[in-house]
């Protein structure tokens, strides 16, 4: 039977720490639970098999094309594909703008609009590579997966850049856990800094909270990253760091530390 204690300490911490307002003995429910169930990966990207390409549309926009189908579009008639996209803004004293999350109680905040946009595109040129298509370019209307598939935005860093650009030379650009999703994040392990791979938005979330050492894909993965025998190290000064705050929460949740005699704590 699965059992808690079974994992590497760093990985048992982590598990306690994600679910500290549930108490220990639920995460050793949860872990041996999970025995037999493996984690589930991102779901195919939509659309026929083959090799994806940007191509321009009469609407200004590049659209996400693969074996003669828009990507991001409905039904095609006459060589025209539909598009929908929900927008939404808000209303402020100083004028509309895009709403991005933020509260809607602000005391500036007017009212909140949202409309459904709907149009058809033609295609206007040849495909391109779409990691050369800016992001302002890059069509946001279909299915949430699209905008995954679209390469990622250069990383912030050059030493993140160099990190990711390894990677990619040595393993491929697509994610290396489901392969489905272009590979966004340069994962590692928050204990050695040791980075493990390149990983999509999908794979990326969660995946500290994957409960079994092996006989599941993120579980295997976790065990033995594809990219150790790259030693790439991930650099401390840009590694997340929680609020004191947070940190002592938790503390007060458990009843211990489970990062306590563990290099480095969170």
């Amino acid at each position: 039977m699965a059992n808690l204690y079974e994992l590497p300490p760093y990985r048992q911490a982590q598990l306690l720490w994600r679910w500290a307002h549930q108490g220990v003995a639920r995460v050793e429910d949860l872990v041996r639970d999970a025995e037999k169930r493996p984690c589930h990966l991102p779901c195919a990207p939509p659309g026929p098999p083959g090799k994806t390409l940007a191509v321009p549309g009469d609407d200004g926009r590049f659209h996400l094309e693969r074996a003669g189908r828009i990507l991001c579009g409905g039904t095609e008639a006459a060589g025209a594909w539909s598009h929908e996209q929900h927008c939404g803004w808000i209303e402020r004293d100083r004028g509309p703008e895009e709403w991005t999350g933020s509260r809607l109680d602000d005391p500036d905040t007017i009212v909140s609009n949202s409309l459904v946009a709907a149009w058809t595109i033609r295609r206007t040129g040849p495909g391109v590579d779409p990691g050369t298509v800016d992001r302002p370019n890059r069509c946001a209307a279909g299915r949430y997966a699209l905008l995954h598939m679209w390469p990622p935005r250069p990383a912030r860093t050059a030493f993140i850049r160099r990190l990711r650009a390894a990677l990619v030379d040595a393993l491929g650009p697509d994610c290396h856990l489901c392969g489905r999703y272009p590979g966004a994040m340069v994962d590692h392990d928050h204990q050695t800094g040791e980075v493990r791979g390149l990983l999509c938005a999908f794979c990326n979330r969660g995946l500290d909270e994957c409960p079994h050492l092996t006989d599941c894909p993120k579980g295997d993965y976790l065990l033995t990253p594809p990219a150790a025998a790259l030693r790439l190290l991930y650099p401390t000064s840009q590694q997340w760091r929680p609020k004191e705050s947070t940190r002592q929460r938790k503390i007060q949740m458990l009843g211990f530390d489970p990062f306590e005699g563990l290099h480095p704590a969170p």
